[in-house]
């Protein structure tokens, strides 16, 4: 920006004398003028006035207009400094009073501002001002000297770039301007000089559009009104800048070209020979080179490249202009640069950059500008011919560029922004994290010193973007990926006329959304990549230098979506992409390695679907001629090693299928040597060594089954180990490590360290199932941790170790205790949006903050702000000795060979049982006959019992009957607290016992009890999702059920005992107030509004069990399905219990069992401790007898710390009476799907 013109009068006005003094008859006393004295006399003379002297304040500032005139004629500043002290002395004699002294020391102060540029100079000027300015308000009468006060004082208040200036000080400025102008009071220089101070103001970088408009307006009228052409020349300058500001806000075709033509007008005007033509042609220059990047027209930076080397010839070494002119050409050059055959166009550049920093005053602002033009033309050759040397060039240029804008502004954030990107540079060949932390840092800065409607701060957003992608590369942290894609994403929402850039920023955010798929499995994370990159790939040309980046990175997101859809059409497309891009990379080794590794990994996928010997061996030899192409000391060749590695174990895969057992061996042995090539190259880095570590241990495990005489068994525990405990990788990577590190050493019978394995495996599962992630996300999670989450559980119960209670309670149950905290996160911060992290919560508002973001991807960023309180550890196992439970608490957890039961009781030590005819594949064979029968329409009554029958009795047999025996005996019928775990958490292990079939059976166990045992003769039963509460929530205090919600609908007419139930519920609680939603009044609006207030919940209606997706199952009231969404996402914080008898209740989802995704799992989110629910469908004409005794009991018993016992032994009796009356007994959904669900102990 040009410096402000300051609205400087002539002299000091001569009419400026205190009132009452007689200034004219001081000078006529004065001796004629040849006896004039000299102004040392006059001086000496003034000095010796005493202070109380009548004339002392005209005097004074007689002298002190002297030294001033004498100043402005010979230039001496001691005259100037003497000036402004008795100037000072006589402005604060008067007490700051006179508003024309006031006015007249100031401009005496501008002048040696102008000279030294010393700070409390431009203070005192501007303090003087505002002080004319109110006394001449004040006064009212001098109009003149009012508009010169406002005209002086805007300048003072801009001084410096406009863009560093506070917004307020500036509207300020513009206000004083324009009231001059308006006054009227001022003569036509001083009026064209404001009207170019306004124009140049109003165009400051982030103008508003408003402003741009009024700029042209006072452009426009100087151009009109100005008197030399140099005026003319000057307005038609501002009025170019102010049309590129406003095409930066509002492209419209058509304002570039009028910018360009106004320069050229402003040029014409200057002549060739004018001081400012060749800084006002490098304007030009730029704005061609623009126009040529946003037009595609390469005849525009054609014509700039042209300008600037005739403006070189013609400009000689020494004029101060030529600095600007040589490093605008050199960009210019580098803008027609399009392919590595252009390097002699770059070497060109580079010089001129040079040349401009050795020409340029030493710390001057245009050498700092033409080392940071040196920068990124460095960054440009290192991309197309790599060379260590240009890096360290640019960083040394940076570094002094730095040094030299160390004040926060603009000129600041560009030499920061050409600082960290070659710091990316370095980073990117050498793998160095301090480079990339610098890199990171300056990035940050250079963000935060760019306004936002800058026209580069979508740059700067997006290369801030793509250093947080590489930081999650190298440390895994979700935060800085998340933060990277919202970065991308405002980017690409700012405008941005060049089309080349906004690729570039597509293809950055597919790679970014690609990173996440990795890691959390989001298809529409990977669906959105693939149609970014296509976008980003469908812009360049063939021959373009990015082009091959493009196409490389759509081939890779094929290649994903052909693993996750297994369409052979996907990955085929992918191999042309990869194809395409070797071709065009083959000038440029290191690109070129990248695509040659690609298309061997995607060949490789090929070979294993197809079993194509050919495309594997194309494979390898691809994936070898990557490793050829690196330097030997990039970072990189540990992934390319490590591909290869995993390339030779795949051939050797198929060699043995195909019974070329030599060959194998052979290639099993190259895989492991070149692993260990791998681990060595990859140096200290957690992401590269994580495929080195991982890969050498499946190798090892590989060739051990190859020759089973040579054990690899310590070293591949070894390595595994080592992999596992890698800390820069995802969650999901370290538990998918850490469950090879347990299964490796289970293998070698090495148990103590498969429980380090399984333990740090247990301590992911909240890490991997990450509370930001949609619900959807988190259950497919758990449900693929499942397995080896359970085999944790049971390899430490085998144990006999406490930790199997806490590891079964951190792996189940994971939703709920997560809604649970996102609820008393809310609370906390008064702010409902938090509980929305949840996943249960459907009407979630958008974060206006980040309206260009995803609702998921805006969860995910609320649940970084909240990370610190939203964490989850492991119990202490400890916290389970001495629960005081009232009977023992019994672990199921199922094994691949034998399913085991941890017993604990009081204080004793755990008691273990095997149940080796229990194994996980015959207990899910259980659960698919049971759930084949229960779901199948065609079903006849008799043989859907049969199958429950069957079911109970060998859960009777195989499970029940063999921990009875070892906790119970004949003459005690214990409380027992079930807490099952994945298959058995299915099964209705409740009711497990030998009952009756058919009703002559009846009898017969009436008169022998022995021949038909089950679990209700011998232990009342309750289940337990978790055993301990882990996170910390507000329960009710206990108390009386007195607040009774009673839903009772029947849409379908098809319940005949409803009637019959609300009177009985009625008669058991004559003492309590009962809401009544029936029928029509049980709508969706009324139950969610009734259940904050009540302590007892009973609904009477049809439950909705959708196996497809247990989110959708429900309650189906009169208008509709009360979801188990709605219904967990509901406050019932006064709960004590919930009676839910609708059919499947409690029923568990099959995919993932530890969950307890049923309404009475919702139930007790929603706040109720005690449920009694149905774990199957629930026979209607029960449900009258069962509810008329268990509230017979309940009622009965007090609501205090032995509530929950009393509710099982109610459930109970309950049950007894039905299975024991013929009219239900041979019927068992009549009474086996009750079951009693405890929150959790206390």
């Amino acid at each position: 920006m040009k410096k402000l013109k300051q609205v400087h009068f002539s002299s000091l006005r001569n009419n400026c004398v205190k009132k009452g003094a007689d200034y004219t008859n001081y000078v006529d006393e004065m001796p004629s003028k040849d006896e004039e004295p000299s102004l040392d006399e006059m001086m000496r003379e003034v000095d010796s006035l005493s202070n109380d002297d009548p004339d002392w304040i005209d005097r004074h500032w007689y002298v002190a207009d002297a030294l001033y005139r004498r100043f402005l004629d010979k230039g001496d500043p001691n005259d100037l400094n003497e000036a402004i002290r008795r100037g000072m002395s006589v402005v604060e004699r008067q007490g700051r009073s006179s508003a024309t002294h006031l006015h007249d020391v100031a401009l005496m102060i501008w002048d040696r501002f102008t000279e030294k540029y010393d700070p409390k100079d431009l203070t005192l000027f501007v303090e003087l001002l505002e002080t004319a300015l109110e006394k001449a308000e004040e006064d009212g009468t001098d109009l003149e000297l009012i508009a010169e006060c406002q005209a002086n004082l805007a300048t003072g208040l801009m001084e410096g770039a406009a863009a560093d200036v506070p917004e307020p000080v500036r509207q300020r400025a513009i206000a004083l301007w324009e009231s001059a102008l308006a006054s009227g009071q001022l003569d036509e220089d001083a009026k064209r000089g404001i009207e170019a101070n306004l124009a140049l103001i109003l165009s400051h970088a982030g103008a508003s559009q408003e402003e741009l408009r009024r700029v042209l307006a006072w452009g426009n009228q100087t151009v009109a009104e100005a008197a030399t052409p140099e005026d003319t020349a000057n307005a038609h300058f501002i009025l170019a800048a102010a049309l590129e500001g406003l095409h930066n806000i509002a492209p419209d075709e058509g304002l570039l070209e009028e910018a360009i033509e106004h320069m050229r007008d402003g040029l014409d005007l200057l002549g060739i020979n004018h001081c400012d033509h060749p800084g006002y042609t490098a304007g030009l220059i730029n704005l061609l080179k623009r126009l040529s990047r946003e037009s595609g027209n390469p005849d525009h930076i054609k014509e700039a490249v042209c300008l600037g080397r005739k403006a070189l010839k013609r400009i000689p070494d020494d004029d101060s202009d030529r600095p600007v002119i040589l490093t605008s050409t050199a960009s210019a050059i580098l803008e027609t640069v399009k392919s590595d055959s252009d390097l002699g166009l770059i070497d060109e550049a580079l010089s001129m950059h040079r040349e401009a920093i050795d020409i340029a005053p030493e710390g001057s602002q245009d050498q700092g500008i033409a080392m940071v033009d040196l920068v990124f033309a460095c960054r440009e050759a290192n991309e197309l011919n790599p060379d260590s040397a240009l890096l360290n060039e640019a960083l040394t240029q940076g570094n002094k560029a730095l040094k030299l804008f160390s004040d926060p502004d603009l000129y600041r954030a560009r030499a920061l922004a050409a600082v960290g990107s070659v710091q990316r540079d370095r980073y990117r060949e050498t793998g160095s994290l301090s480079d990339l932390d610098k890199a990171l840092k300056h990035a940050e800065e250079a963000l935060a010193l760019t306004p936002k409607r800058h026209p580069e701060r979508v740059a700067r957003l997006a290369n801030l973007a793509v250093l947080l992608s590489d930081d999650f590369e190298e440390r895994a942290n979700r935060s800085q990926l998340d933060h990277a894609i919202e970065l991308y994403r405002q980017a690409l929402s700012l405008p941005e006329p060049v089309a080349s850039y906004i690729a570039l920023r597509r293809n950055n955010l597919a790679l970014a959304l690609r990173d996440r798929y990795r890691d959390t499995e989001n298809s529409q994370d990977l669906d959105e990549a693939i149609d970014l990159a296509q976008q980003a790939a469908a812009a360049l040309k063939f021959d373009e230098l990015d082009y091959a980046g493009y196409v490389n990175n759509l081939a890779n997101a094929l290649s994903e979506r052909y693993e996750r859809d297994h369409k052979p059409a996907d990955l085929t497309e992918a191999i042309k992409w990869f194809n395409e891009a070797l071709v065009v990379s083959k000038n440029r080794p290191t690109e070129a390695s990248v695509y040659a590794t690609n298309i061997g990994i995607a060949l490789a996928a090929r070979a294993q679907d197809t079993g194509s010997m050919d495309d594997m061996d194309q494979a390898l030899l691809h994936m070898e001629r990557s490793i050829d192409l690196l330097p030997t000391s990039h970072p990189d060749r540990a992934y390319r090693i490590s591909n290869l590695s995993d390339a030779y174990w795949q051939r050797s895969l198929m060699f043995q299928e195909g019974r070329h057992h030599n060959l194998a061996l052979e290639d099993a042995k190259s895989a492991v040597t070149t692993a260990q090539e791998a681990v060595a190259a990859a140096g200290s880095s957690d992401a590269r060594l994580l495929p080195a570590l991982s890969n050498l241990a499946q190798s090892l495990r590989w060739l051990e089954h190859l020759v089973p005489g040579v054990s690899q068994s310590q070293k591949t525990l070894e390595a595994q180990r080592q992999a596992a405990l890698l800390e820069g990788i995802t969650p999901a990577e370290k538990f998918g490590q850490s469950a090879r590190w347990a299964r490796d050493a289970e293998a070698i019978g090495d148990y103590e360290e498969a429980f380090k394995a399984f333990k740090r495996a247990v301590s992911l599962t909240t890490q991997v199932a990450w509370i930001g992630l949609t619900l959807r996300e988190r259950r497919k999670l758990l449900t693929d941790m499942q397995e080896v989450l359970e085999h944790a559980v049971a390899h430490a119960a085998n144990q006999r170790r406490l930790e199997a209670f806490a590891w079964a309670d951190h792996v189940r149950s994971v939703l709920w205790r997560q809604g649970l905290q996102a609820r008393s996160l809310a609370e906390k911060k008064e702010d409902e949006q938090w509980a929305s992290l949840s996943g249960f919560i459907s009407n979630v508002e958008t974060d206006r903050r980040r309206s260009n973001m995803r609702p998921d991807e805006q969860l995910r960023l609320r649940a970084h702000e909240g990370e610190a309180e939203l964490g989850q550890t492991v119990p202490d196992p400890y916290a389970y000795q001495g629960l005081g439970a009232d009977g023992p608490i019994v672990l199921l957890a199922p094994g691949e060979e034998k399913s085991l039961a941890l017993i604990l009781k009081g204080d004793a030590e755990p008691l273990l049982i095997h149940l080796p005819k229990a194994s996980k594949g015959q207990l899910r064979e259980q659960v698919e006959k049971l759930q084949a029968k229960i779901t199948d329409n065609e079903c006849t009554y008799g043989s859907e019992s049969d199958a429950i029958f069957d079911c109970l009795g060998w859960l009777w047999e195989n499970v029940t009957a063999p921990i009875l025996e070892r906790i119970t005996t004949a003459e005690e019928r214990p409380h027992v607290w079930w807490s099952p775990l994945g298959e058995f958490a299915l099964l209705p292990v409740h009711a497990a016992g030998i009952h009756p079939r058919r009703k002559p059976q009846i009898n017969q166990r009436k008169n022998d009890p022995s021949k038909w045992p089950n679990m209700h003769e011998r232990v009342i039963s309750s289940y337990l999702p978790t055993i301990l509460l882990v996170d910390s929530h507000p329960e009710a205090e206990n108390g009386p059920l007195d607040t009774v919600l009673h839903v009772s609908v029947d849409p379908s007419e098809q319940l005949i005992s409803l009637e019959d139930e609300r009177q009985v519920i009625d008669n058991a609680l004559p003492q309590a107030h009962i809401n009544h939603l029936f029928d029509d009044n049980a709508t969706i609006s009324a139950f969610r509004a009734a259940l904050p207030e009540c302590t007892l919940l009973h609904v009477s209606a049809h439950g909705w069990l959708d196996r497809n997706d247990s989110f959708e199952a429900g309650i189906d009231l009169f208008d509709g399905r009360f979801t188990l969404r709605d219904l967990a996402a509901s406050r019932a914080d006064k709960g004590q219990l919930a009676v839910l008898l609708t059919c499947d209740s409690a029923s568990g989802d099959f995919t993932t069992p530890n969950e307890a995704l049923h309404v009475a799992g919702a139930a007790q989110q929603a706040g109720f401790k005690e449920v009694v629910a149905a774990t199957l469908p629930v026979r209607d004409d029960s449900v009258v007898p069962f509810v008329t005794t268990l509230y017979a009991d309940i009622t009965a018993e007090p609501v205090d710390k032995t509530f929950a016992p009393a509710v099982a032994q109610a459930m109970t009796d309950a049950v007894d009476k039905l299975r024991m009356d013929s009219r239900y007994a041979v019927d068992p959904l009549s009474w086996v799907p009750y079951a009693h669900f405890s929150s959790h102990l206390r």
